[in-house]
């Protein structure tokens, strides 16, 4: 947690789900929301924190990686694509998904929500491993070991 933390102003955040608010977006995300409160949204900053972040994601029942894989499947077929980026990022960085398993993952949300939106999957997908400079080398030699005979 940071130490510069802005949540000392007495907001009441369950302390595991700001710990994985913070592990999973970033500190400066965290802060940069806390920031942003007004009175109008502070109830879903503190309901998203406590809720999604404290009792789904600190649950530790699914992985962080099998949470980011339905988490990128629920986003892509509902079209949420700019939150799709974001998670799409966090399983990459954060959670460390394998590569291989998020084009499985994407060539399953063609199957299920159409490939218009695995299309646009594949856009976000191509442009977050440019931003990263991931190196797809392993998942050519993946893909050539799984076509061996």
């Amino acid at each position: 947690m940071s130490s510069s933390s802005p949540t000392t102003s007495g907001v009441p955040f369950d302390a595991r789900g700001e710990q994985v608010r913070r592990q999973l977006l970033g500190d400066a995300a965290m802060d940069a929301s806390i920031a942003a409160m007004t009175p109008f949204d502070r109830e879903y900053q503190i309901f998203v924190t406590n809720q999604i972040f404290g009792r789904t994601w600190a649950r530790g029942i699914l992985s962080q990686q099998q949470l980011s894989l339905l988490n990128l499947g629920m986003l892509a077929g509902k079209g949420c694509m700019e939150e799709f980026e974001l998670h799409f990022r966090t399983a990459l960085k954060v959670t460390k998904v394998p590569v291989i398993q998020l084009r499985e993952a994407i060539l399953h949300i063609g199957m299920y929500c159409g490939i218009p939106i695995a299309r646009e999957c594949f856009v976000i997908a191509r442009r977050v491993f440019k931003e990263e400079a991931v190196d797809l080398a392993e998942l050519e030699a993946e893909d050539a070991r799984r076509a061996a005979p």
